[in-house]
């Protein structure tokens, strides 16, 4: 049996692939067995001095794990690799998505890079910054030229 694989590309585009996807899998089961670029799960909280980020990042070590943070957004990056349990096995079923994923989260608020914090357990990620103050001014002292 041969398989056949859409590939759109952006963010519509990989909506409108998982219902090609769909209709295929409904077709014949075994049309997803590919590997696929994947977007894991993301939950953002925010508190009135914190933002948290949580993405479910199952199957990963933390090593594999690339994370940036700047003001309005945050990056997270890496590779899920394929499990292989047996040798010459023929899948029955294939739905875990595996390779390269990136997810960049646009925040509520502006935020302190500096103060990020990421922890990872039980295959979830967490990712604390602090929010920057609203209405905070700095004064600017000004330096006579001679």
């Amino acid at each position: 049996m041969t398989y056949i694989k859409i590939n759109f590309g952006s963010n519509f585009e990989d909506e409108f692939q998982k219902v090609v996807d769909e209709v295929f899998h409904l077709v014949s089961p075994a049309f997803r067995n590919y590997e696929c670029i994947w977007r894991p799960n993301v939950d953002v909280y925010e508190s009135a001095d914190e933002i948290i980020v949580l993405a479910d990042m199952a199957g990963l070590n933390k090593e594999e794990l690339h994370i940036e943070v700047d003001r309005k957004k945050v990056k997270i990056a890496g590779i899920r690799k394929a499990i292989q349990l047996l040798q010459n096995a023929r899948y029955c079923q294939a739905e875990i998505p595996h390779g390269y994923f990136e997810r960049n989260v646009i925040l509520p608020s502006p935020v302190e890079a500096q103060s990020a914090q990421a922890s990872y357990a039980d295959g979830i990620l967490m990712v604390r910054m602090n929010k920057l103050p609203v209405g905070k001014s700095h004064r600017v002292s000004i330096i006579s030229e001679k």
